[in-house]
């Protein structure tokens, strides 16, 4: 009976190393062919991630930071959820909520939200990945994570995401809806639409990570500040490309933790267009692994660590000085659009 399940695995293994070679060439030429129509940003949404390379702060554990286009009624009650949870956790917390251009007045229902939530209005939508640029570059807790705010996942998996990372000292720790202890009442169609993404993961990128994209995340502090400025995409590619930025800096230490996913209560994200950018951008990601050394490059600040005023940089430093507020006076139009002086 035990001869089933390996000779199963090893077909698999010998299946996924033929797609891999059959498909990669083309694959590659397709993803430079779109990389030459997107050229590196000449002004990067996230350089102020250089922060993250400063000491946490010894009161918060962990920092949350919560994207969020139009999720309606949806986002009180998540935010409400988190915070509980680490409350009742003794879990010194932080939650960051980043509005990416939202339009539907959700961000005012967060007044009285709590000391722990500060908030940040983008004013364009710049995509999923850009609204966790944003919020990462202001977390000042010792392990940063995130979780969608559309009410789908319960933000309590980053409490026992936390004791998972605590215990076996993971690089980062990711929700996987294919763990054996997983539960999702996600629609057919974007359980499809995941099978084939992860298909497609699987036969390009040899990860070793069948779930790139549910979201709910967390990361040690310094492993997000060697590898969030190495990463390029703003749009939902973001989760892939922050696994493949991760283990071609060297951290490989990755663990799988279930999840549940609930019905959405926000309307679902997943369109016809949606899928082909996220494809076309997973196709760039592949492109910029194989022929570029975006990955590879150590990204570390030239300058001193700082070391006081953990959270704000120091009179004179490199980035912008725009200020994150509490959620009752969130931050509005301009500060993090504003150009950013190198160095």
């Amino acid at each position: 009976m035990r001869m089933i399940p390996a000779a199963w695995r090893a077909w698999l293994r010998t299946t996924g190393e033929r797609l891999h070679r059959i498909a990669l060439n083309p694959a590659l030429l397709v993803g430079k062919a779109l990389m030459k129509d997107r050229p590196e940003p000449t002004r990067a949404v996230w350089a102020e991630s250089s922060r993250l390379w400063m000491p946490a702060n010894r009161e918060i554990e962990i920092s949350v930071v919560m994207p969020a286009y139009n999720p309606g009624d949806a986002l009180r009650p998540a935010v409400d959820r988190l915070v509980q949870v680490m409350r009742d956790e003794d879990i010194g917390f932080e939650l960051i909520v980043v509005s990416d251009g939202s339009t539907d007045g959700s961000m005012a229902t967060l007044d009285g939200a709590g000391p722990e939530v500060r908030a940040i209005e983008l004013p364009q939508n710049r995509g999923k990945g850009g609204a966790l640029h944003a919020g990462f570059s202001r977390a000042r807790g010792s392990w940063v994570g995130f979780v969608d705010s559309d009410g789908d996942i319960d933000p309590a998996h980053l409490a026992g995401y936390l004791k998972t990372g605590r215990e076996t000292g993971a690089d980062l720790v990711y929700a996987n809806k294919k763990h054996q202890g997983s539960i999702s009442a996600s629609s057919p169609f974007r359980k499809f639409v995941s099978f084939g993404f992860s298909s497609v993961v699987g036969a390009l990128f040899s990860l070793g990570v069948n779930d790139t994209q549910t979201g709910c995340k967390l990361m040690r502090r310094e492993v997000l500040a060697d590898v969030l400025p190495r990463l390029r995409e703003t749009r939902f590619a973001f989760d892939l490309e922050l696994f493949v930025a991760a283990s071609t800096a060297g951290y490989t230490t990755a663990v799988a933790a279930p999840v549940e996913l609930k019905e959405r209560m926000a309307g679902s994200s997943v369109s016809k267009s949606t899928i082909v950018r996220t494809l076309k951008d997973s196709l760039v990601v592949l492109a910029r692994r194989h022929s570029t050394t975006t990955y590879r490059d150590a990204v570390r600040p030239r300058s001193r660590v700082y070391v006081k005023n953990v959270g704000v940089p120091p009179t004179g430093a490199t980035g912008s000085t725009d200020r994150v507020v509490p959620a009752q006076r969130a931050q509005r139009a301009g500060g993090p659009d504003r150009p950013i002086s190198k160095p």
